[in-house]
């Protein structure tokens, strides 16, 4: 079963904001770049985009979104982000 776009983006900001508030209980920046990257990886398994996106090309698309993904991820196993 897939998830949809909606919630792929409800669980994502979840994610990073327990990466935050992790980040800033235990003073370390690797929860919030590992939330980042996990946010990252679970765009690049399920490539999902909006409904109303109907007129791009669909492969496209889904590789653009796993490009990103991957970039997400390499910038947090990167530490490419803090608090």
């Amino acid at each position: 079963m897939r998830i949809n776009f909606r919630t792929q983006i409800i669980v994502s900001m979840i994610l990073i904001i327990m990466g935050f508030i992790s980040s800033l209980w235990f003073t370390k920046d690797m929860y919030y770049n590992l939330a980042w990257a996990f946010t990252g990886f679970l765009f690049f398994i399920n490539p999902v985009y909006p409904i109303n996106i109907t007129d791009l090309e669909q492969d496209k698309v889904k590789k653009g979104i796993r490009i990103a993904g991957m970039i997400l991820v390499f910038i947090g196993l990167t530490n490419g982000f803090g608090v």
